[in-house]
């Protein structure tokens, strides 16, 4: 997670380097900025404009920290704006430290969270406006980024949200393992027969799932854990490689938005058509030595050819595993190596556990 801080006083420049140094110990990749007449110790020169700053910046991090005036930041951020989905966190600090103010992405993005651990941390009083928050309502949006699901429609998250904050009961099954406990406003399990046609619940319902399967009033969070191992001929072009990666897909009944890496050999590292495919998908491109992938567990498909040509009986297989394995984490491969035009692909996932979380 990537966290750019910008301060404009040298009061602010001290709390501009005290956040720095929290979210940097919690793991952020995070820097700080400030003009040269208030620079002190560990914080960049911010050259040029701070609508220059906030253009660079705005796609490129998941948070923009603003020390000083909440309207000097809502000015900074307004031309880039886009929507609660796609925009970073933006959260402004008064230069006293006193108050932390979650201004944009509260939900999707992270901000109301990252306000209540700064606030936390720094001894500052937390200013959410939320309405789920305000109302210690179930966010949808909030659980989903928290598992780190991709949501399968906006317009019905919003129509669930509406609902709940109306006072309507929610439906959520799993076709993942959960720990916790849900809020009392959600129903965990299989739908009741009279669940959509009562004025108790929400005519929206929820599902975690991979699947791709669209069903009429059901609102999929689709984990981001599967990765998509590739294997193809030299110059295949983005276009193809594509095509044969969304029908490996489909033949799995995988949704697309559960892919969150694209793997193959090291032999591919620079492939155009993979590296074109990864960048379109806004995913990585993950390879791995012939000696990685024989060291992965497991039965794969055998080829010798390949095994000539690689140092590896299935790339497409092992790499895919490979990855999934790296973090530590259990996986198995939800669909084996499958032959398209000049490409093969695998499809391996991380086990996955659901935790319900804080929702306030």
């Amino acid at each position: 997670m990537r966290a750019a801080v910008v301060s404009f006083t040298g009061r602010g420049s001290r709390l501009n380097r005290k956040i720095v140094e929290i979210l940097k110990s919690r793991g952020w990749d995070c820097e700080g900025w400030t003009r040269e007449k208030f620079a002190v110790s560990g914080l960049n020169i911010m050259e040029g404009t701070l609508a220059d700053w906030t253009g660079k910046n705005f796609p490129e991090a998941d948070a923009l920290i603003f020390v000083g005036a909440c309207g000097i930041a809502v000015r900074a951020v307004a031309p880039w704006v886009k929507d609660k989905f796609q925009d970073p966190a933006v959260v402004a600090a008064d230069e006293g430290g006193q108050f932390v103010i979650s201004l944009l992405s509260g939900h999707a993005g992270g901000a109301n969270r990252l306000t209540r651990e700064l606030a936390a941390a720094l001894g500052a009083v937390p200013v959410i406006t939320t309405a789920t928050d305000v109302n210690g309502r179930f966010a949808v949006d909030v659980f989903a980024a928290e598992n780190g699901c991709a949501i399968s429609s906006r317009d019905l998250a919003k129509q669930l949200s509406a609902d709940i904050l109306e006072g309507k009961r929610v439906f959520i099954s799993s076709d993942f393992p959960v720990e916790g406990e849900f809020p009392p406003e959600v129903s965990a399990g299989e739908e009741k027969e009279h669940g959509r046609d009562s004025e108790e619940f929400s005519s929206v319902s929820v599902r975690i799932t991979w699947s791709d399967q669209e069903e009429e009033q059901v609102l999929r969070l689709i984990p981001r854990r599967a990765v998509l191992g590739m294997g193809c001929r030299r110059g295949v072009s983005k276009e193809v490689l594509e095509r044969e990666a969304e029908a490996a897909l489909r033949a799995a009944g995988v949704d697309r938005r559960a892919v969150r890496a694209i793997a193959s050999a090291d032999l591919k590292q620079k492939e155009e058509g993979l590296l074109s495919l990864a960048e379109e998908w806004g995913v990585p491109f993950l390879t791995y030595s012939a000696e990685e992938m024989n060291r992965i567990p497991g039965t794969f498909s055998s080829s010798e050819f390949v095994k000539h040509t690689a140092g590896v009986d299935c790339v497409c297989e092992r790499a895919a595993m490979a990855a999934v394995l790296e973090n530590g984490a259990g996986g198995r491969l939800l669909a084996g190596k499958r032959k398209g035009d000049q490409t093969t692909a695998a499809l391996a996932a991380e086990e996955i556990i659901i935790h319900t979380g804080e929702q306030k």
